[in-house]
């Protein structure tokens, strides 16, 4: 039987293993939405927007843009009691550096 869904654990997992680095999960929300991020220690993100052509954006304390995309996005309609459904990181609505996970990594993710 397939698995309809997974942690936001078992994705950081995932995540740090294809990039072979350790990520935070960082809670971050303003009017709009509610954002988990898991992003690497080095990256300071402070607020986001979210723009029409863009897509989310992102400012450091400063008041910065963060050019570098951030590993990982899971807007909060794309949690469901603490866990990622699967049919929102295959249609690309939870992404790895701003990509859509090909098959061959979805099949990776699953086993």
């Amino acid at each position: 039987m397939q698995q309809e869904s997974i942690s936001i654990l078992e994705w950081k997992v995932f995540v740090e293993k294809k990039r072979k680095k350790k990520m935070l999960v960082k809670l971050i929300w303003n009017d709009t939405d509610k954002l988990t991020l898991l992003i690497s220690p080095n990256i300071k993100v402070n607020s986001f927007i979210i723009d029409e052509k863009e897509g989310y954006l992102f400012y450091d304390i400063e008041g910065k843009q963060i050019m570098n995309p951030i590993p990982s996005i899971i807007p909060s309609s794309a949690l469901i009691d603490g866990q990622i459904p699967v049919k929102a990181i295959s249609s690309g609505k939870v992404t790895l550096y701003g990509e859509r996970l090909s098959k061959q990594e979805m099949n990776q993710l699953m086993h």
